[in-house]
């Protein structure tokens, strides 16, 4: 079994690192996130106490642009992210995570980074979200009725993607991910994607369906 300081610092940063919960709002989307900097405002400290450092290397980057509903141009990118985690006795541990960032300017790659950095802190630490039992009870989300489920946004995509078959030939997953989040765009009105089910409304939903059947 390999040796080194890298393990026990881990279980460490573990103990105290506690849980970081979604404390903070996107305006536009109306839901509850864990912010970066509230990651790396935790993070940091115990790292530089138990003495680990990171250091990235991208793998992998891809970029698409797109227009948005008003015109404007909207860059997409995606990175994938080795983050090496090191003690100062020079074990180390690596953690692989994917990184999305939409920007209407030069941000998108950075927005990608951040993200996957940020996803990579929390599986290596397994921060939880709140000190509770999952089980305990139903979230908010699902128990609202008429809440939009997976399946029916599923029903959605395939629905989209057999209407827009012929114009997607060719294109890849990530062009075809990027087309179905600017045709949401323009049909909801927003200029954000929604690609998880627990953040759309039955009314964007209603909006997407009723624009197929045109």
């Amino acid at each position: 079994m390999p040796e080194g300081k890298i393990y026990k610092a881990i279980v460490d940063v573990m103990r105290e690192i506690g849980a970081i919960g979604k404390d903070a709002t996107n305006e536009a989307q109306k839901f509850k996130y864990r912010a970066a900097e509230q990651v790396y405002n935790r993070s940091q400290p115990l790292m530089a106490k138990h003495g680990i450092f990171m250091v990235p290397k991208v793998t992998n980057h891809s970029r698409e642009v797109g227009q948005t509903s008003k015109g404007g141009q909207m860059h997409y990118s995606i990175v994938t992210v080795e983050y090496t985690f090191f003690a100062d006795d020079g074990s180390s541990v690596t953690v692989t995570a994917l990184g999305e960032g939409m920007d209407s300017g030069d941000k998108s790659c950075a927005k990608a980074q951040t993200a996957a950095s940020k996803t990579a802190i929390c599986q290596l630490f397994s921060i939880p979200y709140a000190v509770v039992d999952p089980d305990a009870h139903t979230p908010e989300w699902f128990a609202k009725e008429g809440n939009v489920t997976l399946a029916s946004l599923n029903k959605l995509k395939q629905d989209w993607f057999a209407a827009n078959k012929a114009e997607l030939e060719g294109k890849d997953r990530n062009q075809i991910k990027l087309a179905f989040s600017q045709w949401i765009g323009e049909t909801t009105g927003e200029e954000f994607r929604y690609d998880d089910f627990r953040d759309w409304t039955p009314e964007w939903l209603a909006l997407c369906q009723a624009a197929l059947k045109q």
